[in-house]
């Protein structure tokens, strides 16, 4: 018996120890599949729900119960306690297909959130708090490890209270550049020690550089720092990251900085990602160590004012490192050449010079760059041809030559690169011809920009062709030879918002389905070819109010056409005749811009041009226009450009004229115009450029022209009975 007792009370405990285990597991297993929330963190959440203004009813889900289930929250499964609160918009309102039509969240954040002790994520971003200060309160939610309160239009003083949050691992409060944000004092960021991750940009910094950067390097964890438009304005001469061995990327983009670039942003090893743009920097690029950069993959120092050849630092950059993705050097003072060892980027996926100086030919082993995507030289001076070998770069998307001084025929291997989107070839001087077989397998253009300086170049396509892209947006073809027919396989081409064919050789009248799709065009400019015929008086333009016409130097003949929505309408240059409609004001109130000079128009300036009240220029000259000026400009406060010249205009000059606060030019050469100079204009504070020459004008320059015309650059009075003498000080 006794033994049996043994044995029984043996096995009896670590059986019942067991049995109440697995009771305990089965109970919790039951309450992981309908867990409810604590009340006092579910009612918390409903007081935060009530201050929020949530006009698209995003948290329509915090109903019930169970608040481990409402949308943006997640719950402790053993617990219930919630652990991260996620109110981004981006996350709330993705159950609607429309979200960019949906509002974000704004009104205040309410003290309660104090009472979610166990909250270890908080993220309030991409929402509209309309300038609310960012709460003091929550720098007492000392379990938190994840803080994003990115563009929700937070504004005033980033609390020091946050410095209290010393198991952050992650920070973004980075505002917008409508937000207006700033830190006074630094020293609560020294107190993070465990940050990993810290985004502030458009945070103003009151404190020196200096004093910032000696407080981030007190953060030993952190990988990524981004402080763009900052307001920034000294980088550290000498390391300032002597306890930080982990950073990866670092962005100071958009400060002021106006010193070199300093050595030391190259000589930290593990750097991805530094990002230098905009920020007024200057002088020569530093010499870049070898060793220490094999493993950058971003480089953007664009926008500065760097100066200097870089062909030696291509050469180190493209020999020691093969993971860079981006380079852009662009809107600097650069010079050097493209050397053939850039051929190594073998993972360069953009590559941006534009608006330098370089020199020199595309080198062949550009071929090598096969995850090349954009690939950006415009505006440098650049020569020579392109390279057949472009053909290889089967990911390329976007070409742009432009603005360079390459020369020769355009390779037929462009029409290999079947990714391409953009193919800009702008203000070159090529020769030879394109034809069909340059556009073989480019099914994806959708924008095609051609142009050169010289005469010998020109875009022949057969009259039958059909071109393998069906998407065109945007077409820019300049001064070469594609008439004297309007090329035809742009007829299909039913997604066109910009055509520009300035200067080909077309001579022939517009056709038919040019007009037909018009309705989508927003940029129409067929200026200086041999264009005839007559135009219709109505045509359906863009319903955007903002598009532009360009007709001039043309052979159109007929009356001034009524197109309503036309914002730019330039018709200079040709054989239009009749009276300008009366009802113009009402019909082109959208005009910001109007020449319809050098033409034969007749009879007199109609009234109805006040009703234009957003004109910015008037060209009216060389024609034939009669009768007074009339006072047309009353209410037109924008109106900075007025040319009558050239008429048979009679009558006085209106003194109303000065009443024009931005007036630039006044042109007025004419024949019969009749007044005394002195008082006309007077008080014409704005005006640049005045020209009433040619006319009967009478009297003597008043002394005070200097006082009444201050800002007068050019003053053409030649042809009138004017008398007394220039003031020397003029």
């Amino acid at each position: 018996m006794a033994s049996t007792k043994i044995v029984f009370g043996y096995f009896v405990i670590p059986l019942l120890l067991f049995f109440l285990l697995t009771s305990h597991l089965v109970t919790t297993t039951s309450l992981n599949v309908s867990t409810l929330c604590i009340e006092e963190e579910r009612v918390a959440l409903l007081k935060i729900r009530k201050d929020l203004k949530d006009l698209s009813n995003c948290l329509s889900s915090w109903i019930g119960k169970d608040c481990c289930n409402w949308i943006g929250i997640e719950c402790d499964n053993q617990t219930g306690h919630v652990l991260m609160l996620d109110l981004s918009y981006l996350t709330i309102c993705t159950n609607n297909k429309h979200i960019y039509a949906w509002s974000p969240l704004g009104g205040e954040i309410n003290p309660s959130l104090t009472d979610l002790k166990h909250l270890s994520q908080l993220d309030l971003s991409n929402n509209n708090f309309q300038g609310i200060p960012v709460p003091k309160f929550i720098g007492s939610l000392n379990m938190l490890s994840y803080l994003d309160l990115a563009a929700a239009n937070f504004s005033g003083l980033v609390p020091p209270q946050l410095g209290n949050l010393s198991n952050l691992h992650y920070l973004d409060i980075s505002g917008s550049s409508l937000s207006s944000m700033w830190v006074k004092d630094v020293s609560w960021l020294s107190t993070l020690s465990s940050l990993q991750y810290l985004y502030m940009g458009y945070v103003n910094f009151t404190n020196t550089s200096h004093v910032l950067f000696r407080a981030l390097n007190m953060l030993p964890s952190l990988l990524e720092l981004s402080l763009f438009f900052c307001n920034l304005v000294a980088l550290p001469s000498s390391f300032p990251f002597k306890n930080i061995t982990s950073l990866s990327k670092l962005r100071l983009s958009g400060n002021h900085f106006s010193s070199p670039i300093p050595s030391w942003l190259f000589n930290m090893r593990e750097v991805t990602l530094l990002d230098l743009s905009s920020s007024s920097l200057r002088g020569p690029f530093p010499v870049l160590p070898s060793g220490n950069l094999y493993k950058l993959q971003y480089l953007d120092v664009s926008n500065n004012n760097l100066t200097g050849d870089m062909t030696e630092i291509l050469e180190v950059l493209s020999s020691c490192n093969k993971s860079l993705t981006l380079l852009d050097l662009s809107l600097n003072q650069l010079t050097g050449k493209l050397p053939y060892i850039i051929g190594q980027f073998t993972n360069l996926h953009e590559f941006i010079l534009s608006r330098n100086s370089f020199s020199g030919p595309i080198p062949a082993s550009i071929e090598n760059l096969s995850n090349l995507h954009d690939l950006v030289l415009s505006t440098n001076s650049l020569s020579g041809p392109i390279p057949t070998s472009i053909g290889n770069l089967s990911n390329l998307a976007s070409l742009y030559f432009d603005g360079n001084m390459m020369n020769g025929e355009i390779p037929e291997s462009i029409g290999q690169l079947t990714s391409l989107n953009t193919l800009n070839l702008l203000d070159n001087n090529w020769e030879g011809t394109m034809t069909n077989t340059h556009f073989k397998t480019l099914t994806n253009l959708s924008n095609l920009c051609v142009s050169s300086r010289n005469n010998s170049f020109s875009l022949k396509v057969t009259q039958d062709w059909i071109p393998p892209f069906k998407n065109l947006h945007y077409v820019e073809i300049r001064d070469c030879e594609v008439g004297p027919t309007f090329p035809n396989w742009l007829r299909n081409q039913m997604t066109l918002v910009l055509l520009i064919l300035e200067n080909v050789g077309i001579s022939e009248e517009i056709p038919s389905w040019l007009y037909n799709i018009s309705s989508q065009i927003s940029e129409l400019d067929l200026s200086h070819n041999k264009i005839s015929g007559h135009l219709p008086e109505k045509l359906n333009l863009s319903s955007s109010g903002y598009s532009i016409v360009n007709l001039a130097f043309n052979q159109l003949t007929g009356s001034i056409p009524l197109w309503t929505n036309a914002a730019v309408l330039y018709l200079r240059n040709n054989l239009l005749s009749g009276t300008v409609p009366t009802n113009i004001g009402e019909n082109m109130s959208y005009l910001l811009f109007l020449d319809l000079s050098n033409n034969s128009l007749s009879g007199s300036i109609p009234l109805s041009i006040n009703r234009i009240q957003n004109l910015i220029s008037l060209d009216l000259s060389n024609n034939y226009f009669t009768g007074e000026i009339p006072v047309f400009w009353m209410g037109m406060q924008s109106l900075r450009i007025i040319d009558l010249s050239n008429n048979t205009l009679s009558g006085g000059i209106p003194t109303s004229i000065c009443s024009l606060p931005l007036l630039n030019i006044l042109e007025l050469s004419n024949k019969n115009l009749s007044a005394d100079l002195a008082p006309i204009f007077q008080n014409c504070t704005s005006l640049k450029i005045l020209s009433p020459g040619k006319n009967r004008l009478f009297g003597s320059i008043p002394k005070e022209i200097n006082k009444n015309l201050p800002s007068l650059s050019e003053l053409l009075l030649r042809g009138n009975k004017i008398g007394g003498s220039m003031l020397e000080t003029m």
